[in-house]
């Protein structure tokens, strides 16, 4: 796996987006700006620095695919806090509270415009890499609005509920790779990449929901714990668990098949989390 210090990297990614959104976009720009400064793990942006160096890409389309995947996350974050209600945002004001609901969704409008703007610095290649992100936005709108609908609800079929996990964060996820596989000429490689952000997205989004169990029953919102009750499961957080480090093993062998390593940071993170869980399975 390669392994280098992204600390450089990330900074530039840092500063072309506040480049993007600031200061000549009024309020909106404040705003983006004021939600972007809250930091956070800059997972996809990683993703993509480390995708970019295993495949040989250049710093300046590495830079720029890194960019736009972190903007459009960080757009996703701002709709969804508003969506959700959700009023703090990595320990400070969410955008929706700061601001208002009409001026939180510009922000998250404008963040996402900026992705498509970073990938300019990508240049042949840009029409391309843009229709892929177009494609990668609209799945996960879609997987956000059947997630919403169900909100309330019940499903009592895993396989629905894989579907809604998988559709709503696995489309951002996988893209830092597949925009960096695209950019190398390696499109035989995206299957995998697909596999992979799908299985990572589905353990992540059961992870999260054992910390979530009652909270989410209280405010009717899908939970694997209580989709494996429904279905007769006799210990369903046991059996959500074990599901989910599954999920994560996959992820992590779909990640590792991926061409020069690229796919090596989605691996480590797939393994990483399993072993915390199974951790937990083992003191509980």
């Amino acid at each position: 796996m390669v392994s280098y210090d992204a600390t450089p990297s990330i900074s530039q990614v840092e500063q072309r987006m506040l480049e993007l959104v600031f200061p000549d976009q009024g309020e909106a720009g404040a705003a983006a700006a004021h939600h972007l400064s809250a930091g956070g793990s800059r997972v996809r942006a990683r993703l993509a620095i480390h995708a970019g160096r295993a495949l040989g890409l250049s710093p300046r389309g590495t830079i720029a695919i890194a960019t736009a995947c972190e903007l459009l996350h960080n757009a996703s974050l701002v709709h969804d806090d508003l969506q959700d209600r959700d009023p703090l945002r990595r320990g400070q004001d969410a955008v929706w509270r700061r601001h208002g609901d009409a001026v939180a969704i510009c922000t998250g409008d404008l963040l996402l415009s900026a992705a498509y703007g970073a990938l300019a610095g990508t240049g042949a290649a840009a029409g391309s890499l843009i229709a892929r992100m177009h494609a990668r936005v609209g799945a996960v709108i879609r997987g956000q609005c059947e997630d919403l609908a169900l909100q309330g609800g019940q499903v009592g079929a895993l396989a629905a509920y894989e579907r809604v996990a998988s559709g709503k964060s696995a489309p951002l996820l996988i893209l830092p790779i597949e925009l960096a596989l695209v950019l190398a000429g390696r499109y035989d490689a995206i299957g995998a990449a697909e596999h992979a952000g799908a299985r990572f997205a589905i353990g992540y989004q059961m992870a999260d929901d054992l910390d979530d169990v009652a909270r989410d029953a209280l405010n009717e919102e899908l939970n694997i714990v209580a989709v494996l009750a429904a279905a007769g499961e006799a210990r369903p957080r046991e059996a959500a668990r074990a599901l989910a480090i599954r999920r994560f093993e996959e992820a992590r062998a779909a990640a590792a098949s991926l061409p020069r390593g690229c796919g090596g940071l989605l691996a480590e993170q797939s393994f990483a989390r399993a072993t915390a869980l199974a951790t937990d399975l083992e003191t509980t």
